[in-house]
């Protein structure tokens, strides 16, 4: 895995729309955070584009991470919002100059499908973490803003999270090693297959959703589970699955944790449920493609620090 240059507290971030386009005022409030919080911000193209219902044509929105990388100037790139249309540009970015400029991209959502990219063509590790024009954008939750920050500017090898005081169900117990990879559901349910993919092999799998009908999230899973993904990862953390309802007479009565124990309740290895990830905007910050341990009767997640020697 490679590892990313110390983000300067006075740096400058690059903020693009890869996907759908942001509400200008929450884009500006978001960037007023960020200035706030003492950096200097680049503007991408894709913020002000539009292009049928995305914020540019994919040329203009893979040129924009294309160059927000090149730049040595360009500490950390953000995102402004997910939404859909980053599955479109995989086959556009040049891995190579991503590879050779390793800084971090931040985001969470449809932004799941350019991390598993960028981790599977350029062994590059990301942040699925809170964005600018969402929760930057609002009264930032303390939760979500420490447990961001603090791992940007970890000083230490590894990050330890006890989520004992946390509402966590555990449905299997044990302990656990391995790249932590995962997202969005629907994101890499979508990806599977495509030369995009890295490998889950014993893998900690993260996985999360919003605004799925229990069916379609069985639809998912039941795709990952014939692909064998779930025979081969060393545990698996469900993260909030928020508006994950049905409206549907005949299947509004199966709630969607139903589902999801039918599918992991069994396993041979650990899994945890509600842990504080997903598209809430109170959220832990998790970095794909990073060396991960969970231990479940400690109630801890202990994540490797994918920054160089970090410095204030």
């Amino acid at each position: 895995m490679r590892s990313f240059l110390p983000v300067k507290k006075n740096g400058t971030i690059g903020v693009l729309a890869p996907a759908f386009p942001a509400d200008t005022q929450k884009i500006e409030k978001g960037i007023a955070y960020l200035i706030s919080k003492g950096f200097k911000v680049k503007r991408g193209q894709s913020l002000s584009a539009r292009h049928l219902y995305f914020s540019g044509s994919d040329e203009l929105r893979v040129t924009d991470l294309e160059n927000f990388f090149r730049d040595p100037k360009v500490d950390m790139i953000l995102c402004a919002r997910g939404g859909w249309g980053t599955l479109r540009l995989l086959d556009r970015i040049d891995y190579h100059l991503i590879a050779q400029n390793p800084k971090p991209l931040v985001g969470y959502s449809d932004i799941t499908t350019l991390q598993l990219a960028f981790l599977k063509k350029a062994n590059l590790p990301s942040f699925s973490g809170p964005m600018v024009a969402v929760e930057m954008a609002e009264e930032i939750d303390l939760f979500t803003e420490q447990h961001f920050w603090q791992q940007i500017f970890n000083p230490h090898p590894w990050y330890n999270f006890s989520f004992a005081r946390e509402d966590v169900q555990v449905w299997r117990s044990g302990k656990a090693h391995g790249p932590l990879i995962g997202g969005c559901l629907s994101m890499l349910a979508h990806q599977l297959g495509t030369p995009f993919m890295p490998t889950l092999k014993n893998a900690i799998l993260f996985l999360e959703d919003v605004g799925e009908a229990p069916y379609k999230i069985d639809r998912y899973l039941a795709q990952l589970k014939q692909a064998g993904i779930f025979d081969q990862v060393s545990a698996v953390i469900l993260g909030q699955f928020l508006d994950c309802t049905d409206d549907n007479e005949d299947r509004k009565g199966i709630a969607l944790e139903t589902i999801l124990k039918d599918y992991f309740d069994h396993r041979d290895y650990p899994v945890i449920y509600n842990f504080p990830y997903g598209h809430g905007m109170r959220k832990f910050t998790m970095p794909i493609g990073v060396k991960a341990e969970l231990d479940t009767e400690q109630k801890q997640l202990k994540l490797q620090n994918p920054f160089g020697q970090n410095s204030v």
